[in-house]
């Protein structure tokens, strides 16, 4: 027993150096090429170069959640390699070691991955998200144009008046494009359309003036068919409560801690949204930490499928499996987000593949 303790401490000091390097690498990695692809941005002098800088180091989290199951992979192939090579696993396998038990150590490595990976995911990443939307809004001209382009805002009030809008101005409570169905209220399906409408307490207002006018359009009697449309300056609709206030509080998910985003999906399906992507995000702050295990349950055997003097052979296996481990996780997610897949499983399916995969290896493994 003391033999497999000594054992056990020189395999996991052999892989921990491997992984605090790994780590390091492609951590530092990932935010230079943040800052060299930012790099036109940051020297023009029309933009504010200080901030960008600050909006591309507050990814680190996040990034550090990427190189985190890298790191466990990388110190699972290069010391089990090294080992290898020097004919140390050999030794031990002749004096009893089992290649389970020689896991141990590479457990106990992603496991530190994993507790480390989902307090970054759960509190740094967060509080990192909204410090960079503070940034954005007091320099809004740096905001990326991708990063407004949202889904359509559509909601259910609790009278079943239908609005949907194509943005929504949470803050100052102005709204584009906008829809309102009242059949529910009226009985006769009457539509308001309006290209600009505003929030005036629990009123909407829909129109601007005679040349944005808002459109009535009036339901023909005992059928689903318009008979005729009317135009107002401006359309005055009671909605009961206020919008703006309602809707201030709605944040992004990666501003959300898990119980922030359970609670925001149970609001938005009250409110006749779609709760899938909060609900989606949700389960991914359990299961995405999971991945260095993933990584380290295929790594470690898969290093011994490959010839000793051919360790290259089972990093690029790993490197494929890796690219296919983040596949199956944007694929699943998108699925989840679009209710192809129920959330929870949505969430977990790269983990379940990854250790299915894991354990077909470690039966054809050397034992």
């Amino acid at each position: 027993m003391r033999l497999v303790r000594i054992l056990d401490r020189y395999v996991f000091m052999e892989a921990f150096g491997l992984f605090v390097l790994g780590f390091s690498g492609f951590l530092g990695f990932l935010v230079i090429n943040k800052l060299f692809l930012e790099a036109d941005r940051i020297l023009n002098p029309q933009l504010p170069g200080l901030a960008i800088v600050k909006v591309v180091l507050l990814d680190t989290p996040y990034f550090a959640n990427l190189a985190l199951p890298v790191a466990v992979m990388f110190a699972t192939l290069m010391s089990m390699g090294r080992l290898a090579k020097d004919l140390e696993l050999t030794a031990m396998f002749t004096n009893g070691v089992s290649l389970y038990r020689l896991f141990l150590p590479f457990l106990v490595l992603s496991s530190i991955a994993v507790g480390l990976s989902y307090y970054s995911n759960e509190y740094l990443s967060t509080a990192a998200a909204a410090k960079r939307e503070e940034i954005y809004a007091a320099n809004p001209i740096i905001r990326d144009q991708r990063d407004d382009e949202k889904d359509p805002f559509i909601v259910k009030l609790d009278n079943g008046e239908f609005i949907t809008a194509q943005n929504f101005d949470k803050d100052a409570g102005i709204l584009q494009n906008v829809v309102y169905d009242d059949w529910a209220i009226t009985g006769r399906d009457d539509l308001i359309v309006a290209a600009n409408a505003h929030i005036e307490q629990h009123d909407l207002v829909m129109g601007q003036s005679a040349g944005s006018p808002a459109y009535i359009y009036d339901q023909a009697s005992g059928d689903r068919l318009y008979e005729g449309y009317r135009r107002e300056a401006t359309e005055k609709v009671s909605l009961g409560v206020d919008l703006k206030e309602q809707y201030t509080q709605m944040k992004t998910p990666q501003e959300l801690t898990q119980t922030e985003l359970a609670e925001q999906a149970k609001a938005k399906k009250a409110r006749g949204e779609n709760p899938a992507e909060d609900a989606t995000d949700y389960h991914l702050r359990f299961s995405g930490p999971f991945a260095s295990l993933a990584f380290a349950l295929v790594a470690m055997p898969l290093s011994l499928r490959a010839p000793r003097d051919e360790r290259l052979l089972g990093l690029i296996f790993c490197f494929l499996l890796g690219m296919a481990y983040y596949t199956i996780f944007f694929v699943t997610k998108l699925m989840g987000y679009n209710e192809v897949l129920p959330p929870v499983l949505a969430a977990w399916m790269k983990d379940i593949v990854f250790g299915v995969i894991s354990l077909f290896i470690f039966l054809f493994s050397r034992k």
